[in-house]
């Protein structure tokens, strides 16, 4: 993203707030996507200014039939192998959808990224899903982690706690488009409080 005269170093015009659903993870080592997939997305490209939406995707994804899966996160997000055979993407087909939102904001600039525990988690599983088609995204250097957002703010320790802070209703199974409006709107409602603050 060329820089804006004018305006701060590192400033940015938008962010992509993302949340995915996964197959599983690998817990104890450095990339947490290793030998599982991600089976849903939630994006948002949302104005960086007003932390308003701008455009939003959800995409659902087959199962490969290769990555491990653990019954653990299909508890979370409530997708079996059978439902997202029927209404799932490809891995292809998602790839083009995110893409093609992806380049209508950022064209070949930089992404920044908003959501929960998103440098620890979701980007790992964005960029091993494009790279399984050879397409190497790029991101900047700083992203909006609603989790030290939260536990900066609220002494809020995970992202149930958080969403329900800010007023959202109590979770069943995870979508991740909710929790990607969740995680953008907790953003958001913390900065108009602290902006509240300071004009008082």
């Amino acid at each position: 993203m060329a820089t804006v005269k004018g305006k701060p170093a590192g400033y940015f015009e938008k962010v992509l707030a993302v949340d995915c659903e996964t197959s599983g993870l690998l817990f104890n080592g450095d990339d947490p996507s290793e030998g599982f997939q991600s089976v849903a997305w939630g994006l948002i490209v949302a104005d960086a200014h007003t932390l308003k939406p701008i455009e939003e995707l959800y995409v659902e994804i087959q199962w490969d039939g290769e990555s491990q899966w653990q019954s653990g996160a299909q508890k979370a997000h409530g997708l079996s192998k059978e439902y997202l055979t029927e209404n799932g993407l490809t891995e292809e087909q998602a790839v083009v959808e995110m893409g093609a939102l992806i380049m209508r904001h950022f064209g070949d600039g930089k992404i920044c990224l908003l959501g929960h525990n998103v440098c620890s988690f979701d980007i790992w599983f964005l960029k091993r899903l494009f790279r399984k088609f050879k397409i190497e995204l790029k991101f900047g250097a700083r992203h909006v982690d609603t989790n030290s957002v939260g536990f900066v703010n609220w002494e809020t320790y995970n992202s149930d706690d958080l969403f329900e802070l800010i007023g959202f209703e109590a979770r069943g199974d995870h979508n991740a488009l909710e929790d990607a409006r969740m995680s953008l709107e907790s953003a958001r409602v913390t900065r108009m409080l602290f902006n509240t603050l300071l004009e008082d």
